[in-house]
């Protein structure tokens, strides 16, 4: 594989258009500008009637691009001859129910504050998003494809669709009419590949640097109760144990007494109910979702 350095912009990145997802030999080399741009009327009508009628059978007659660059031959992995240094993961509705209608706001509350994001726009169906982000070392694109999987869910809870990290992977023809797109992205550096920091996209609220206390602090200055949901109450006692164990306890008060249902003896209750349990799904990431869902940062 060779590589094709970054162009100035993420739309002049070439990549290889096919008839359908059936097909195995590329049509022709095209630029995702030509494919995010593209207004024929025909596909346009095709999408939305995909979004109206859910027709899987009318998704598989769309044009599709291999987004990471152009292959050269069968559509297989080891024949895409020019990486463009730009990598395309899908987030689906269906494994990010627990979002619930934040969801549907993903494009303005999370996705255009990474700098490294160049584009996020709704999936065929409507029902999710593609991103295109910039990778500082295509020939490291699974090692980032990993690394961004495990960012979104730590940082965000949110879960990518890992069955799209094959290189020749292909992206079907969608509609956006009010995309998020930033030409001036920078490449996510592969100085972050291997590192077992959960904050190493960009934001700065994310760096080691906050920890625990430092972020309840911020919660505390805001008067804002982050956990008015029975949901959002057990994710934190689950964030504070796995954390820092019974250190985490004390934190866990400070947080909830902002909420006007409060009470101390049901708050130990849970943080025992959890300590037992072991649980461990919820990082330090869902306590920075949380903050930014209610707009503590």
């Amino acid at each position: 594989m060779d590589f094709t350095f970054h162009p100035s912009t993420f739309l002049d990145a070439k990549v290889s258009l096919f008839e359908n997802v059936y097909s195995q030999i590329p049509m022709k080399t095209i630029t995702l500008r030509q494919w995010i741009f593209n207004k024929n009327e025909t596909l346009i009508s095709k999408v939305d009637k995909i979004r109206t009628e859910g027709n899987d059978d009318l998704k598989r007659t769309l044009p599709c691009i291999t987004g990471s660059g152009v292959i050269i031959g069968d559509r297989e992995d080891q024949n895409l001859k020019n990486h463009n240094g730009f990598i395309i993961i899908d987030i689906d509705h269906k494994d990010n129910i627990h979002l619930k209608d934040d969801f549907f706001e993903l494009k303005e509350k999370v996705f255009n504050d990474l700098k490294e994001i160049c584009y996020a726009g709704l999936s065929v169906r409507g029902k999710g998003y593609y991103l295109i982000i910039r990778i500082e070392n295509p020939k490291r694109h699974k090692e980032y494809f990993e690394h961004l999987s495990n960012w979104f869910k730590d940082a965000e809870d949110i879960n990518i669709d890992t069955s799209t990290r094959n290189i020749s992977r292909l992206r079907i023809f969608s509609v956006d009419d009010n995309p998020y797109i930033n030409e001036k992205a920078v490449a996510l550096k592969e100085s972050i590949l291997g590192q077992n920091e959960k904050s190493s996209v960009s934001k700065s609220i994310y760096s080691s640097k906050n920890d625990l206390t430092e972020l309840v602090e911020k919660i505390e200055a805001s008067g804002i109760s982050i956990a008015p949901s029975y949901e959002e109450y057990l994710k934190l006692a689950i964030v504070f144990h796995s954390e820092q164990g019974e250190n985490g306890r004390g934190l866990y008060h400070r947080v909830c007494s902002l909420d006007s249902k409060y009470d101390s003896k049901d708050c130990d209750i849970q943080f025992d109910k959890v300590s037992k349990r072991d649980y461990t799904r919820c990082t330090k990431g869902t306590l920075l979702h949380l903050m930014k869902k209610y707009n503590v940062i």
